[in-house]
């Protein structure tokens, strides 16, 4: 061991260099020390640097880090009601100011939103295909009168804030409404998860909303319940079409064993009297 005393053989030696080969002997026997230690040590959690797009927002579900998605549940989001006075405030304000370009900011999440999955552009194709031979009335599932219906449905969604029920049944209304195309276009609940994806990047980085830090934060979460209740709607409405076609199954086997057993029946009478002998 190491003593500030071996130091002081020679006691000519000037004190200041005495004092600078004490320190630099104590530092070296720290420095030994450490490095014999059998504990290790490693950098903090707080030193790693979370990987963000170019906006500065990261993805929820992918590896760029979270944001809906799917690790955003209920237990997880806020409520139209958590929102304060100043973030309902922050979100009329700034769709008065974004609706001008709010077609061109849809179209935009839209065709995103058809690069990310296949079927969207499926459905979208298939209906602009049947709005080319119906000129009647428009298409509702078309594109064009998807951006059209999003405009209308933020203009009456932002007036709903101070009516939590009103604003929830208007969401999941919709959501149910697309329960149909699960069937016949393999519409599923994670095409929900990517539109809130997109909408989350596009939207909250929009120099209309980024102008101001509640309407950001305003904006994140209404776009979070937004997509939690238009899957939740989707997903139940899908619950009971699949629960009322069991149903019918289940009652349309019964008619056919009905049906069955009472053929049987009448073959096994048939062969009764064909056995019996002629009087």
């Amino acid at each position: 061991m190491w003593s500030p005393k071996q130091s002081l053989k020679n006691p000519v030696d000037d004190p200041k260099d005495l004092r600078k080969r004490i320190y630099v002997q104590f530092r070296s026997f720290k420095m030994d020390e450490l490095s014999t230690s059998p504990y290790q040590f490693r950098r903090t959690q707080s030193c790693r640097v979370t990987n963000k797009g170019p906006n500065g927002l990261a993805r929820r579900g992918t590896q760029r880090g979270c944001s809906r998605s799917k690790s955003t549940r209920r237990g997880n989001l806020g409520t139209i009601a958590s929102l304060t006075f100043s973030q309902k405030q922050a979100l009329n304000l700034s769709w008065r100011l974004l609706k001008p370009q709010a077609s061109a900011c849809f179209r935009k999440i839209f065709l995103e939103l058809e690069i990310a999955s296949p079927k969207v552009k499926q459905i979208f194709y298939k209906a602009a295909l049947v709005d080319a031979f119906n000129k009647d009335d428009d298409n509702s599932a078309t594109m064009e009168v998807h951006i059209k219906l999003t405009t209308k449905f933020f203009d009456e969604l932002l007036v709903s804030l101070d009516d939590e029920t009103e604003f929830v049944n208007k969401i999941r209304g919709i959501g149910s409404a697309h329960a149909i195309l699960a069937k016949g276009s393999n519409f599923s609940s994670d095409i929900w998860e990517r539109l809130g994806e997109i909408a989350m990047e596009r939207v909250c980085s929009h120099e209309v909303v980024t102008k101001t830090r509640e309407a950001s934060r305003a904006w994140r979460t209404l776009i979070a319940i937004l997509i939690d209740e238009l899957r939740g709607g989707f997903e139940g409405e899908l619950r009971q079409h699949r629960k009322s076609s069991s149903t019918d199954q289940i009652e349309m086997g019964k008619m056919e064993d009905e049906e069955e057993l009472h053929a049987k029946l009448q073959q096994l009478r048939m062969d009764y009297n064909q056995t019996l002998p002629y009087t």
